[in-house]
């Protein structure tokens, strides 16, 4: 029989028992629990209390991060002479979450600050001597890069010569020769040198910390500005996809909490367009609501909507900029689809058996979505992808690239620097400008880097499951455990479990057009009846395939379903295999 859909690979992410078994007779945790730590890189009795407790004071000091003194050394004199200080940021929700941090801050300490996020398509990305030239204009002698910065050597001479000072605060990799900008500080935890001890935070989380460093060198309290914009922090680090491990994971979890509770309008407004007030803020309620808002402004219209709801003191004003947002954001939906459309239409042209990078091109592409799309293609051909906007007008591409974990699209993108106009990024994404005409050789250099280091394996997609379990042990202390792990997002995933063999009781398809498929399955000691219900999202077509069989293997995720008072155990599936397969 064809089979309806291609299952995943399921690889079972190891553990290690000695290191699990010693976890459960120090700590007392449960032996699923001891290996879900594991699998986390949490091994000893230190690490789990950090884990699992993760309080504010954990944070690691700010001023271990390059330059953070002089940064702040530079910006005190800025405050004390009041001088113009301008704060640069960048178009998405890192960008413009760093750039209001940093207006926010400099305002309260009483800086003179004015802020830009550039347009798009008008401005591009990263700071640009136009923008250098205009600061000149204003006798601003200060700017402040957050989210950028880190590549532009030339320019920040340009402003030098000028008389305007820069400090660079960027998360985003250096040049690979080792050279930086000769600015007054570079705050960055990648540059070669440093001793930060966790270099993955955002560049929300460099201006966060560079923020509290000044906070402090000025004699001010780091519990009130942390309690003032951990919640800016959280939405920075969330959107950008950061991984919740170490530092992230407490800035998120804290400002999670800070996020309910806002004293900013207009994020108060956005919190109260993307989230129901009955339940909890999650990650995800970030990832899939408030970020994709705040992107859709430099996507489809002007960035300046997204920075001026996170900066704006009138609760009329922060109600109006959420509306329009969400409207933006279905207007980028929409363009999404269709673009996907004309995306797929252009792979449809590769020999996908012989594309180890998929590159696709087309005139007239917003630059704004080019990125949306290329996670998209990464996501349905598990392989990395370039997709590039021209402008008819100039002749001039704008691309944004995806990768899978086996492919540093950086290093690649960076091996094909003659190609290019200018570029940047880091380990899974990128972005570029490329002439049309430079478009095929780019795209042909691009795949013969990727086919002489990826495999067949690399490319074929699949889910890391965390254990293998019989369905006797699901109770709702186990849940609690799982739950003890949260907040969950990038490199802290919910854990996903197999269990084989699973009887099927019943099977319907359920919403509107019997989109969503429900499966019961015999499930003997995980409630009174021996059933659990078992939830597959859109997949409500392969019903009739699937009732043939008798059982199945499931790789789903747990989940407590409340209803009428009633608390249940349900999966929510990832992935089915009969056994027959």
């Amino acid at each position: 029989m064809k089979r309806p859909f291609i299952s995943k690979r399921w690889h079972t992410v190891p553990g290690d028992p000695n290191v699990e078994a010693t976890l459960c007779r120090e700590v007392g945790v449960s032996p699923v629990l001891a290996r879900l730590l594991v699998q986390r890189g949490i091994t000893t009795s230190e690490k789990v209390d950090n884990f699992l407790n993760p309080t504010l004071n954990r944070l690691h000091d700010p001023f271990l991060l390059p330059d953070a003194e002089k940064a702040c050394v530079r910006l005190k004199q800025a405050l004390h002479q009041k001088e113009n200080i301008l704060v640069h940021g960048d178009y998405d929700g890192d960008g413009v979450t760093s750039a209001a941090l940093w207006t926010r801050t400099l305002q309260t300490l009483g800086g003179k600050v004015e802020v830009f996020v550039p347009h798009r398509k008008r401005d591009g990305y990263d700071i640009r001597v136009p923008i250098i030239e205009e600061a000149q204009a204003n006798d601003v002698k200060l700017i402040v890069t957050t989210d950028c910065g880190i590549q532009r050597v030339d320019e920040v001479e340009h402003a030098r010569e000028r008389g305007i000072d820069v400090i660079i605060t960027d998360h985003h990799t250096p040049k690979t020769n080792g050279d930086l900008p000769n600015a007054a500080a570079v705050v960055n935890p990648h540059r070669r040198d440093s001793v930060y001890p966790f270099k993955d935070i955002a560049g929300v989380g460099v201006a966060f910390k560079t923020c509290e460093a000044l906070t402090r060198y000025l004699g001010f309290s780091a519990d009130r500005f942390r309690a003032a914009y951990l919640d800016l922090a959280c939405i920075g680090t969330v959107t950008d996809v950061m991984p919740l491990l170490d530092e992230n994971r407490i800035i998120v979890k804290h400002g999670l909490e800070a996020l309910r509770s806002t004293k900013k309008p207009g994020l108060k407004a956005l919190v109260d367009e993307c989230v129901d007030p009955e339940k909890e803020i999650t990650p995800y309620n970030i990832g899939f609501g408030i970020g994709p808002r705040l992107n859709a402004a430099s996507r489809i219209d002007e960035t300046i909507h997204a920075l001026n709801i996170l900066l704006t003191k009138d609760a009329d004003e922060g109600k109006r900029l959420a509306e329009l947002l969400s409207k933006l954001n279905m207007e980028r939906r929409e363009l999404l689809s269709q673009m996907m459309d004309e995306a797929m239409e252009e792979v449809l042209k590769s020999d996908m058996a012989d594309t180890s990078c998929l590159v696709v091109s087309r005139s007239s592409w917003a630059g704004g979505m080019v990125g949306l799309v290329a996670g998209r293609l990464r996501e349905r051909f598990w392989r990395p992808v370039v997709v590039i906007g021209i402008d008819p007008t100039t002749g001039e591409g704008r691309g944004s690239a995806r990768s899978i974990e086996a492919f540093n699209i950086f290093e690649a993108v960076d091996s094909c620097s003659g190609f290019l106009i200018e570029y940047g990024g880091h380990h899974q994404a990128a972005g570029l400008s490329i002439s049309a005409d430079s478009v095929k050789g780019f795209a042909q250099r691009m795949n013969e880097i990727a086919k002489g280091c990826l495999t067949e394996e690399d490319m074929t997609p699949s889910i890391d499951v965390a254990l293998e379990i019989d369905t006797s042990i699901l109770n709702s202390a186990l849940i609690r455990e799982i739950e003890s792990l949260a907040p969950f997002w990038h490199d802290n995933d919910v854990p996903m479990f197999v269990s084989r063999g699973l009887p099927i009781a019943n099977m319907t398809r359920m919403g509107q057009d019997g989109k969503h498929l429900k499966i019961q399955f015999r499930a003997e000691g995980v409630n009174y009846n021996n059933m659990i219900d078992a939830l597959w999202w859109n997949q409500g077509e392969f019903a009739d395939t699937l009732a043939s069989f008798s059982s199945l293997d499931v790789c789903y995720t747990l989940e407590i379903n409340e209803f009428r008072g009633e608390r249940k155990i349900q999966f929510i599936i990832k992935d089915i295999k009969p056994p027959e397969w």
